[in-house]
């Protein structure tokens, strides 16, 4: 939850490129700068690789917070700053997206959606949770499957009516979660990164490669297959045919990632620099029996790099010959 991430800033400074202890009120700006990172990121790729999804949905671009991710010890804060007690509020917003183009701001807390009434948070457990935010989610998701949403928003205490008009992309849910591992992480419909690969990562495109990869699992829809492949996750996950397609599923992953870098504007060496760096740490530097060891994982990218840098030279626009995209759509 949003407080979990708030004491692992406070605890490690915020990571690379925060080089003093912070205070409170820092931390929780230090979030900000990751969440808004990260949205403008998700935008980017969602959007951009429309031709290469079938799955797709109206993207407002932008994220919110709500008191019930908060515990207990930081809810009197959040309540200070935000205004969360009346109802969730605007996190981030992609930068030139459609939140942004209709006005929608940080800090707006959302009182109405389409004319309803967003409900308050009445009695809240002692640690945060993700259940009234993922209905939330549901709730935004619903109103936007026409492509608009009006929205009554309290800003600095005045009542205010907006209208965003959402873009069209790639149906997956981006998400910043606390987390001291570097780790990411996809399940057909959220991609969530930790808070330590986030400021672990030395600039966007390196983030972009991240979210990517696990954004490539969710267009190749790799969980369902390995669902009704009947293969096993967990600690049976690491042996025979169970690690074996799941190891497909990482490849398939790592060479589609480029080309969704590069669609959405990134530079896909950035992919190159990140695993250059990553695959020396730990056991990252013999790979496992779910996923190919860093060396080869950066032969993998290399080739695809190649194959995209071709087809810009002859004017084509780089497509991934190792599969057939977009997927039909889901029944």
């Amino acid at each position: 939850m949003k407080a979990a991430l708030l004491a692992l800033l406070l605890a490690f400074g915020g990571g690379q490129g925060l080089s003093r202890p912070q205070s409170a009120p820092d931390a929780f700006e230090a979030t900000f700068a990751l969440d808004q990172r990260v949205a403008g990121i998700a935008h980017r790729l969602a959007t951009g690789n429309l031709g290469l999804c079938a799955d797709r949905a109206f993207l407002p671009g932008f994220s919110i917070h709500d008191l019930s991710q908060y515990d207990s010890a930081n809810r009197a804060e959040a309540i200070r700053r935000f205004g969360l007690d009346a109802g969730p509020a605007v996190l981030a917003t992609a930068p030139g997206g459609p939140a942004e183009r209709g006005g929608l701001q940080r800090g707006d807390v959302l009182l109405s959606l389409d004319g309803r009434s967003l409900p308050r948070v009445q009695t809240l457990p002692r640690q945060g949770s993700f259940d009234r935010m993922a209905r939330l989610l549901d709730t935004l998701e619903e109103a936007f499957a026409d492509g608009r949403a009006s929205f009554a928003v309290r800003r600095a205490g005045a009542p205010l009516e907006l209208t965003v008009i959402a873009d069209e992309g790639c149906a997956s849910r981006f998400e910043l979660m606390p987390g001291s591992r570097l780790n990411a992480r996809a399940d057909g419909r959220y991609v969530q990164v930790t808070s330590a690969i986030a400021t672990y990562v030395r600039d966007d495109d390196e983030l972009a490669s991240v979210l990517a990869h696990e954004f490539a699992h969710n267009v190749l829809r790799h969980r369902l297959r390995l669902d009704a492949a009947d293969v096993e996750r967990g600690i049976l996950g690491n042996f025979g045919r169970n690690a074996r397609r799941i190891r497909e599923t990482e490849v398939e992953a790592d060479r589609l990632s480029v080309y969704l870098m590069e669609r959405a504007g990134f530079d896909p060496g950035a992919a190159v620099r990140f695993w250059s760096r990553f695959g020396r740490r730990g056991l990252n530097f013999l790979g496992s029996a779910t996923h190919p060891n860093w060396r080869r994982r950066i032969v993998l990218l290399q080739t695809e790099i190649a194959a995209i840098a071709r087809a810009r030279a002859a004017g084509e626009t780089p497509s991934p010959g190792f599969v057939s995209l977009p997927l039909p759509p889901r029944n």
